[in-house]
């Protein structure tokens, strides 16, 4: 199925709108869960630096400050990923032109192996099997295929 240069134009813009708004989205998750991370260690910061603040106080002030670290590290995340979300179609194309010639020469290489290989013993890939003659080796009456140039079972010139 192939689509029109309108249509594909419509989709490219309609990912590019997606795009920077998973790159907004993300980046306002992201300073917000910063903004939490920083302050909840702050909070673990200056309740250490205060050697008088030992006590119940000292104790539920590390527990906030660590609560809040951990809460921050949520969004930070979440932002992460919606921004790293939005540069994937950058890293797909960026691998698939470094990789994409290497990738299709090996690929038609072992195809060719593939395709030369069943060719020797009368098969094809998706196509009609060719006519395979051949011919017996005048050392040991090996049955060999017309155009091998020695006998695979004696080794001896056809």
């Amino acid at each position: 199925m192939s689509i029109s240069d309108e249509e594909y134009q419509t989709m490219k813009e309609n990912a590019r709108r997606k795009g920077r708004t998973l790159i907004t989205i993300g980046l306002m998750v992201v300073v917000i869960g910063l903004a939490i991370l920083i302050w909840g260690f702050t909070e673990i910061s200056f309740n250490i630096s205060d050697p008088g603040s030992f006590g119940t106080s000292f104790i539920w002030k590390i527990g906030l400050g660590g609560g809040l670290a951990a809460i921050g590290i949520m969004p930070f995340a979440i932002g992460m990923y919606f921004y790293m979300a939005s540069k994937m179609d950058k890293i797909a194309k960026f691998y698939s032109r470094a990789t994409g010639g290497a990738m299709k020469y090996s690929t038609e290489k072992v195809t060719d192996g593939f395709a030369s290989g069943l060719s020797k013993h009368g098969m094809s890939i998706g196509g009609q099997a060719k006519e395979v003659i051949k011919v017996r080796c005048p050392h040991c009456d090996y049955l060999e295929t017309e155009d091998a140039e020695f006998c695979s079972k004696c080794g001896q010139s056809m």
